[in-house]
């Protein structure tokens, strides 16, 4: 799988799948924001950007996961869907935009843990 295979998701699309009830996971990969951020995507799981190849097993296999990150061409959250994409998962995806694109449509956050 190649970096232009890996589903290119808006916000808007998350946000209508997740009120759908949809089998979607986002995941909250975000490097340089993340110790002074007070929330995140509302239902997201934290998967650490510096040790994911060890926690990624851990990720459901259930559902589509949805990578966020804060970097520019969501550069960290592809590395991640691709390397969860060797490891077997087979829906995978990005937040075009991540976190950011995420608050800027308003759409809900909750308290990081």
């Amino acid at each position: 799988m190649a970096w232009d295979d890996i589903a290119q998701w808006q916000p808007q699309d998350l946000f209508a799948s997740l009120r759908m009830g949809d089998k979607v996971q986002p995941v909250d990969c975000r490097e340089f924001s993340w110790r002074e951020a007070e929330t995140k995507v509302k239902g997201a799981i934290r998967i650490d950007p510096m040790a994911f190849t060890s926690e990624i097993d851990a990720l459901p296999k259930d559902k589509e996961l949805v990578f966020y990150c804060d970097r520019p061409g969501e550069a960290t959250s592809m590395k991640i869907a691709l390397t969860a994409f060797d490891k077997g998962y087979t829906r995978v995806g990005v937040l075009v935009g991540g976190f950011d694109a995420w608050v800027a449509a308003d759409y809900p956050v909750e308290p990081k843990e």
